[in-house]
């Protein structure tokens, strides 16, 4: 079983356990997770006590043989976090695509100009966002939202309706004030702000989505066989994993059994000392076609939304992929005889006398 591989204690070879482990994922989130592994490995290699990271390593590679081992949540979570959708790249993307554009005319440089005369206020991290396109998301998001989306958007989104007009004593409010109060409003919102992808990548998942990707998108790596050590003999290794009666007279049952648990097994990998055991460990899903298009990428591209600015009228319009109809899937050949004298519309077939 996959899991039952050992922990290194050595840094570097946690480290390439870990990447090794990053080569089974699928093709959709193989490439962030390498990446984040080898940049979070060049952060901490040189600190003083790196006893911290390891310890944080050695979960993340729990987390990884769970993820491959076949649970779904987890598989789904690492490919929320290559795709913007929580994590690291969720920002990055926010502060690309989200960002004010630059002038693209000597008109709108003097526009521009103009408009930052007649603020009477010191510039701040409000006027680097278009507030346009965070507002237009936002919106959208609110009204689309799914309950298996990684964020929720609150239902307050315009700032004009949150906040107050006046003071307690029932005069205006100052114009700082007014100012604090947004960006207060608008943090709120960004933190559950879904960015929109680049357009590319937006069409390649969607192709993933639907099916029609090539075969190399659907298909997950074979393990390796796992290398076996020559001078430990293989008796030494499960006497090391039994627990003494040390533990059971200072620990709680409880604590000993947890990782033998059926939600903890594909994360520990331990073994049910009990023949009758506690069972087989839940989440777990076998990886093929049909469970990644349905159970994983298009739950992604669902959450994941695209802009478009009206040339016309300058308005951002959201959309969100899986909008279009989706048709039905083919029947089966065992049940083509249910669906006998039907056509595909779904109306009865009349005879011709």
């Amino acid at each position: 079983m996959p899991l039952q591989i050992p922990h290194p204690n050595i840094p570097l070879h946690l480290y390439r356990h870990m990447l090794r482990e990053a080569t089974y994922l699928p093709p959709l989130c193989r490439p962030w997770i390498t990446s984040r592994i080898q940049a979070r490995f060049r952060d901490c290699c040189d600190t003083e006590n790196p006893n911290f990271y390891i310890k944080e390593a050695h979960q993340k590679l729990r987390y990884l043989r769970s993820a491959n081992t076949g649970h779904i949540e987890r598989l789904r979570h690492l490919c929320f976090l290559a795709t913007g959708r929580v994590g690291k790249r969720r920002r990055l993307l926010g502060r690309a695509e989200l960002s004010t554009l630059p002038a693209t005319s000597s008109a709108e440089l003097d526009e521009m100009a103009k408009h930052a005369s007649e603020k009477q206020r010191d510039p701040d991290w409000m006027d680097n966002w278009s507030i346009e396109k965070v507002k237009a998301i936002a919106f959208s998001q609110s009204s689309q939202q799914d309950a298996d989306w990684p964020h929720r958007m609150r239902k307050g989104v315009d700032p004009m309706r949150e906040l107050p007009t006046e003071n307690c004593f029932g005069r205006p409010i100052s114009e700082k004030l007014i100012r604090n109060k947004l960006k207060k409003h608008w943090a709120a919102i960004l933190r559950q702000l879904l960015p929109p992808l680049p357009q590319g990548e937006w069409d390649q998942l969607g192709v993933m989505a639907r099916g029609e990707a090539d075969s190399q998108h659907y298909i997950i790596p074979a393990r390796r066989p796992v290398a076996m050590p020559i001078s430990q003999p293989p008796s030494a290794s499960s006497e090391a994993q039994t627990s003494s009666w040390k533990d059971f007279v200072t620990a709680p049952v409880r604590s000993l059994e947890r990782g033998s648990s059926r939600s903890m097994k594909s994360l520990t990998g331990d073994e049910d000392k009990d023949p009758r055991g506690r069972g087989r460990p839940t989440g777990l899903r076998v990886l093929n076609r049909r469970k990644l298009c349905r159970g994983i990428y298009s739950r992604i591209w669902r959450a994941s939304p695209q802009l478009d600015k009206n040339p016309r009228s300058g308005k951002w319009t959201v959309t969100w992929g899986g909008q279009e109809h989706q048709p039905l899937s083919p029947p089966r050949k065992k049940d083509l005889q249910f669906f006998q004298g039907i056509d595909k519309t779904g109306e009865p077939v009349q005879s011709v006398s």
